[in-house]
């Protein structure tokens, strides 16, 4: 009998094993026998299906990576998928889901091989069966994965939103306690440097509702006017410098350089690649800020001396939640976020943001944007 044939015509001794074995997870145990079947015997349909089909090298291939759209003719969605949904909202571990697949796997050959002589064409169809059931088994996970990707991010998101409002209070009340007349000097030398941790950690909830935003499919919000970022710059610097009394932050600029732009963003853009300037330079070494015109557009080149970025870790530098290391940086609460969010913002505005480190010449993040949105 042909393995395909055997699939379809015990579909009820297969799912049985199958409920038997899913029993014995423990995320499972308060499960009907219909949720522990949920889609398994769609799956075994398209399994059947498949290994009776004519698939080309290009058609294996894609299998092997999750990419062949596993359904049987007729469905519109993917058994695998499903699966691996409803496994994710019932709180199996990735270890569970890929667990259920080698149940499957394991009692289906043994079940047809004990009614089976082995020969060349039933290794062919075991090789068929294999490639299938690796197939469901990277769709299923692609979908499991993605299912907790995007809680992660929602609750990301919601403790960012719950957080802002206590944060905020709590900032505005320490700028009040600092400047009341009832505190000694240490008292207030206390008090700000309570308000300067909290400003702190307000900074990385702000950088993570903007990370959960992009995540989650949202694009940060733009109001595009005309602005001289040189001011921008200037304010920008003169903020840091104020922030950061150790460092030497040091800005050349035209007296105008006009361009249509987001006035928060393309700040917060610039704010966040000075910051990063001034966290891993060298103490004591300026931090230097060139804006320039460039023709129809702009330049911005922030300079810095110190450790240089590893040649591996420069195409990675724009990614979230990547840190640069470096012997003897502390994060001082940075999540490595700003760098991926000053991305994002100067990609907005059409521009782009490029990167040299040497030991010799130091770090220069270079930001060009062009003066108009196009």
């Amino acid at each position: 009998m042909r393995l395909s044939s055997f699939i379809l015509e015990n579909v009820e001794e297969i799912l049985w094993s199958w409920e038997n074995f899913a029993k014995s997870l423990a995320p499972a145990k308060a499960m009907s026998v219909a949720e522990l079947r949920n889609d398994a015997e769609r799956m075994l349909q398209f399994i059947a299906h498949d290994i009776e089909t004519t698939q080309s090298l290009q058609q294996q291939f894609d299998k092997s990576v999750g990419e062949g759209a596993p359904t049987v003719p007729g469905e519109q969605s993917s058994a695998a998928h499903d699966h691996g949904l409803a496994r994710a909202v019932s709180h199996f571990s990735l270890s569970d889901l890929v667990s259920e697949f080698r149940a499957l796997r394991a009692s289906v050959t043994h079940l047809w091989l004990a009614r089976n002589q082995p020969t060349y064409e039933t290794a062919v169809q075991l090789v068929r069966f294999n490639e299938a059931v690796d197939q469901l088994i990277a769709e299923s996970v692609v979908r499991f994965a993605a299912k907790l990707e995007r809680d992660s991010d929602l609750f990301t998101a919601s403790i960012g939103h719950d957080l802002r409002n206590p944060l905020h209070a709590m900032v505005s009340w320490a700028g009040v306690l600092t400047r009341s007349p009832a505190l000694g000097e240490r008292e207030r030398a206390t008090v700000r440097s309570i308000e300067r941790a909290a400003q702190r950690v307000a900074g990385m909830v702000g950088e993570l509702q903007d990370f959960t935003r992009t995540r989650l499919g949202s694009e940060l919000g733009y109001t595009w006017r005309e602005h001289n970022v040189a001011d921008i710059c200037r304010n920008i610097v003169n903020e840091l410098a104020a922030a950061h009394s150790d460092a030497d932050v040091r800005l050349v600029a035209s007296d105008t350089l006009t361009a249509v732009v987001d006035q928060p963003r393309i700040a917060q853009a610039i704010s966040n690649i000075i910051g990063n300037a001034i966290q891993h330079g060298t103490k004591g070494r300026p931090v230097t800020v060139r804006a320039l015109g460039d023709g129809d557009g702009l330049v911005i080149d922030v300079h810095n001396e110190g450790e240089p970025i590893s040649a591996d870790l420069v195409p990675e530098i724009f990614q979230p939640l990547t840190t640069r290391a470096r012997s003897g940086t502390e994060r001082d609460g940075h999540l490595g976020l700003g760098l991926y969010i000053a991305h994002r913002i100067v990609q907005a505005h059409g521009g782009t943001i490029e990167v040299t480190s040497t030991r010799e010449r130091g770090t220069n993040f270079i930001v060009r944007i062009p003066r108009t949105i196009r």
